[in-house]
C-alpha cells in the first residue's frame, strides 16, 4: 500500500502550478497556506452536480490529469473495492473550520493524507464543537462519517494533500 500510496503522492508533487478554484460558495470560512480566503487549491476527479444536473469535472471531461487519476482509482479499487463515490476531491494545504460535508449521500467517505508535513491531523468534533478524536492520516487511508460528523483540521507545516471520495 505503501509504495502505491507514495506514487500518488509524487504525481501530486509534480503538478506545477495547482489549480485554484474561485467560483465555491462560501458555505464556511477556508483558508490555504498562502492565506488566500478567497480560492482552494483542489483538483476534482468524477461528476458534479449543478442545478440538478451531473457532469464530469472539468479535470475528467478534459483528461488533465490521466496518470494521478487513475492512479487513485485503481488504488481504491485495489485497497477499498467496495468504496461508493462518483467523485474525488483532491486538496493541497487548504484549511476549513470545523464543518460537515452535508451534501454528500452516504455518510462515509475515503480520506487519505500524503506530503511532506508534519501536523495535520483529523480532528473529529462531538456537536458541541468539542474534538472526541484525532486521527493521523498521513499515509493512513480511512473511512469516516463525513457527512454527519464535525471535523478540521490540526495546523500543520509543509505542503499537505487530501484526497476524499464523495457520493453527490
Amino acid at each position: 500500500m505503501n509504495s502505491d500510496l507514495k506514487n500518488i503522492q509524487s504525481l501530486l508533487e509534480n503538478i506545477q502550478r495547482f489549480p485554484k478554484v474561485t467560483n465555491r460558495k462560501k458555505l464556511n470560512k477556508l483558508y490555504t497556506s498562502g492565506g488566500n480566503h478567497k480560492q482552494l487549491n483542489c483538483i476534482h476527479f468524477g461528476v458534479k452536480l449543478f442545478a440538478n444536473k451531473y457532469s464530469r469535472t472539468k479535470a475528467t471531461k478534459e483528461n488533465l490529469y490521466p496518470e494521478l487519476e487513475r492512479s487513485i482509482i485503481n488504488f481504491i479499487k485495489k485497497y477499498y473495492p467496495n468504496t461508493e463515490y462518483n467523485q474525488i476531491l483532491i486538496n493541497k494545504n487548504n484549511w476549513f473550520e470545523i464543518h460537515k460535508d452535508k451534501n454528500n449521500k452516504i455518510d462515509k467517505a475515503l480520506l487519505i493524507g500524503l506530503g511532506n508535513y508534519t501536523g495535520g491531523e483529523l480532528n473529529l468534533h462531538n456537536d458541541s464543537g468539542t474534538i472526541i478524536k484525532t486521527v493521523d492520516i498521513k499515509m493512513n487511508p480511512i473511512f469516516f462519517a463525513n457527512k454527519t460528523i464535525n471535523h478540521s483540521v490540526c495546523p500543520w507545516i509543509g505542503d499537505r494533500y487530501s484526497i476524499i471520495t464523495y457520493l453527490i
